[in-house]
């Protein structure tokens, strides 16, 4: 791997009530997985071995799963993971508005760093991209900023305003930004990953804390984008973000796709995540499970259908869980029936209880619910 550090900003989005404890980045994905784990998995199959993770708030999950970075071969003596918590962020700016606001805490970690270019992403959104194949492209264009983008033609104009989106010069050099439009001018939607020199995002943080600036892409980018060669960098497997309920709900569902999971699961370039020691799965007599994820340590003698379901999860005889996200440990006792809901950890729903959420509008529960 070219000579390339890795830093990943955790957002400190709301996505209510399931990010009330954590991070998005801390989400749980495909029932083992958190959303951190494919960015950093990205980085480390591309060889990069200098990582700062970013936090503002809620961090002490995020912070509980990634570690030392070791299930990212990231555990090293020398760079390796760094967690840059928010403590030392506000240290330098007190109240934080922006990206420019994170990154300036973390100045002197960029500065003292010794690689030549910077990957620079936000953990909210779902990929599973070549790195390398990106750096390579940069250098060969000459570019100052090399953005990852994918073409989301095929959403509605009100999904697209979700994206910061680029209009672009035959050459892919981009010659215009929109960030979140009301009526989006293009459908080539960034996915938050710039990749530029370490000595400009320095340069560039510079003067933006000099002239109180608080947006990298709006403060910064856009005011600097005659000047700067940059460039859009195609990427066509399956993309998204991660900022409501809804995106939570479809990006977890997306993995009950065969097409979907082979790609982001595939054996090349692999998913790395925290492992935790649980028995496997436990299914009694009466248990029926139709296209699902069951994690270690479920124990199920219900129904379970369509459905994703973390690690230690009890469903119980005679109880119905359909379209459903179920996160750890949480009891659903008999009879229970559950369509389209979407449980934190170790939520409890009695005995006879029915829960129904919608596609577009799953019911979410707090952790440690009672119901």
């Amino acid at each position: 791997m070219i000579d390339t550090m890795g830093i990943i900003l955790a957002a400190d989005d709301k996505i209510a009530p399931i990010t009330e404890i954590r991070a998005i980045s801390a989400l749980p994905i495909a029932g083992s997985f958190r959303l951190i784990d494919f960015v950093l998995s990205n980085m480390a199959n591309a060889g990069i071995t200098n990582v700062g993770v970013a936090t503002n708030s809620n961090y002490s999950s995020l912070l509980d799963h990634i570690k030392s970075g070791k299930p990212w071969d990231l555990d090293r003596k020398e760079a390796g993971l760094t967690i840059l918590p928010p403590n030392m962020i506000s240290a330098r700016h007190g109240m934080i508005s922006g990206d420019i606001d994170i990154l300036g805490g973390i100045y002197h970690y960029i500065l003292k760093s010794n690689e030549t270019y910077v990957i620079l992403s936000l953990g909210t959104s779902l990929y599973k991209i070549d790195f390398e194949k990106v750096i390579e492209e940069h250098i060969n264009n000459q570019a100052d900023i090399t953005v990852i983008y994918k073409d989301m033609s095929n959403l509605a104009e009100s999904e697209l305003s979700r994206f910061t989106l680029l209009e672009m010069s035959d050459d892919k050099r981009v010659t215009d930004i929109e960030i979140k439009p009301y009526y989006p001018k293009s459908t080539m939607a960034s996915l938050d990953v710039y990749v530029m020199e370490r000595a400009l995002l320095c340069s560039i943080l510079d003067e933006s804390m000099a002239r109180g600036d608080h947006d990298l892409i709006k403060d910064a980018v856009i005011k600097k984008l005659s000047g700067l060669r940059m460039f859009g960098y195609e990427y066509t497997g399956y993309a998204d973000k991660i900022d409501s309920l809804k995106s939570y709900y479809r990006n977890n569902m997306i993995f009950l796709d065969n097409v979907i999971r082979k790609e982001l699961f595939s054996s090349e370039n692999p998913i790395y995540t925290k492992s935790k020691d649980r028995a496997p799965a436990k299914y009694g007599e009466d248990a029926i499970i139709e296209n699902s994820f069951i994690s270690d340590g479920c124990n199920i003698n219900g129904m379970v259908v369509n459905s994703i379901l973390s690690r230690g999860v009890k469903v119980a005889k005679g109880a119905v869980v359909k379209n459903s996200i179920i996160m750890q440990d949480s009891v659903i006792e008999e009879d229970a029936y559950l369509d389209h809901v979407v449980f934190d950890k170790e939520v409890h729903i009695t005995e006879g209880r029915k829960l129904l959420g919608q596609d577009s509008y799953p019911l979410a529960i707090e952790k440690g619910g009672i119901i």
